[in-house]
């Protein structure tokens, strides 16, 4: 489903400001227990990217669409975000008939 650009900003700035909320919430709790500055910056920037990561990730598989192979054991995949339905169509026909099979 193709979203507006509006959405999508909405939806990052939302991404953003949870992930700094998980951040800070996990820095006040270290700080709490007097964890020294030079401690407490690495570990709120590694949540804070963690959890960024972590949420751009599901966003992502949430908008997008997967097309396999319908080929008992092939692991051929095609994974696509924001697709019309023409080529959604046609990238589901692809992975249907591509010529190589990965069988496990």
């Amino acid at each position: 489903m193709d979203r507006n650009p509006t959405w999508r900003r909405i939806t990052g700035v939302l991404i953003i400001g949870f992930a700094l909320a998980v951040a800070l919430s996990i820095g006040v709790q270290l700080h709490s227990y007097a964890v020294p500055l030079g401690l407490l910056a690495p570990c709120v920037l590694g949540v804070f990217s963690c959890a960024l990561w972590l949420l751009l990730r599901v966003a992502e598989a949430a908008e997008s669409t997967v097309h396999r192979c319908t080929a008992p054991g092939c692991t051929f995949q095609v994974r696509m975000r924001h697709a019309s339905a023409a080529e959604s169509r046609r990238w589901q026909e692809i992975a249907a008939a591509h010529p190589t099979h990965d069988h496990v």
